[in-house]
């Protein structure tokens, strides 16, 4: 999301039940464009399975010039070749699919990246208890498979 020169990013992970382990947001300062924010919230997210011992992901994005750009079918751009070198080191330590969804079937992710710009730094949560109101809603209906509407 892009506001005003700062943009948000978030996701969630999930267990093979779809259940929450984690989810974050985080708010990026002067970046260039919103795939370098998807590209900061990717990293991010691989971040945080290195560091609590996932060895297996699949992400979830809906931006396909990300799912371009991390299996090598476009070049990257020069302001986010550190970014896509440091996915690319984490992804050593992964066994990492990457595959495009629709913006619909995102919206979780899609509202931590909208309120990620109310944090002053990187905010991981662990229970779902301690999700951000705006969040439990779309959480709460993924979990039982609600379609969502775009407005």
């Amino acid at each position: 999301m892009r506001t005003s020169g700062t943009a948000g990013g978030g996701g969630i992970l999930r267990d093979h039940e779809g259940n929450m382990c984690w989810a974050f947001a985080r708010a990026y300062h002067d970046l260039n464009s919103s795939l370098a924010a998807e590209a900061m919230a990717l990293n991010d997210g691989l971040f945080i399975c290195c560091s609590k011992g996932v060895s297996e992901v699949l992400v979830e994005t809906d931006s396909l010039n990300l799912l371009q750009l991390v299996t090598n079918q476009i070049s990257s751009q020069w302001d986010i070749t550190c970014i896509m070198h440091d996915i690319a080191m984490k992804t050593l330590n992964l066994e990492a699919e990457i595959a495009h969804v629709p913006r619909e079937a995102n919206r979780v992710a899609d509202c931590l990246a909208s309120s990620a710009i109310s944090y002053p730094r990187f905010v991981i949560w662990s229970s779902w208890g301690d999700l951000p109101t705006t969040v439990k809603d779309p959480y709460h209906l993924d979990k039982v498979g609600d379609p969502s509407i775009r407005s």
